[in-house]
């Protein structure tokens, strides 16, 4: 009898797991995946924004940062990547937000918009979202900070989606060194 309930247990192990198996290997439903925009969510302090993602070349952890003189504080310096200078927008500051207790090191994200590249300097990167086109709420009166071009839309999750033309076209970001 040992024997028998060997064979029928491993028969229904083997059952489970080809059923296990065909449920894997089935494509994922996607709920209207070709009208949903992904986006990267931003992490600055307490506060989370999101960009859309085919903006983004690039994330990296912050090092290597070199300081400009006589820039706003915004402005945080220059940081190399892969031989490719690009500054460094601290968006706590450009944003008017509380500065961290503890200063970290912070994550870059570098966007292209307007046809310039810029390193965002935000505190984390957590995650991915998709977001429906028709799912977007409109932008709050108040903007950020006063800002409110910089703010395209809401998400049902209350992230503010940044308006990357807009803020980069902000004619407080340009720096104009007097020659003499």
């Amino acid at each position: 009898m040992s024997g028998n309930g060997t064979t029928h247990e491993r028969e229904s192990v083997q059952r489970i797991l080809e059923e296990r198996a065909r449920a894997l290997a089935r494509p994922p439903e996607q709920e209207d995946a070709g009208e949903s925009t992904p986006m990267l969510v931003l992490a600055v302090g307490v506060e989370r924004y999101c960009v859309d993602i085919d903006l983004v070349q690039e994330i990296k952890p912050l090092s290597g940062l070199t300081p400009v003189p006589d820039t706003p504080p915004f402005w945080r310096g220059l940081v190399n990547l892969r031989g490719s200078l690009y500054p460094v927008l601290d968006l706590r500051r450009f944003l008017g937000l509380a500065e961290a207790d503890s200063p970290g090191g912070g994550t870059v994200v570098v966007v292209a918009g307007e046809g310039v590249s810029v390193a965002l300097l935000v505190d984390d990167v957590p995650e991915s979202v998709r977001v429906a086109p028709a799912d977007l709420l409109p932008p709050p009166a108040e903007g950020i900070g006063g800002r409110t071009e910089i703010v395209r839309a809401m998400t049902p999750d209350l992230l503010c989606v940044l308006d990357l033309g807009p803020l980069l076209r902000d004619p407080s970001l340009v720096v104009q060194a007097e020659v003499n």
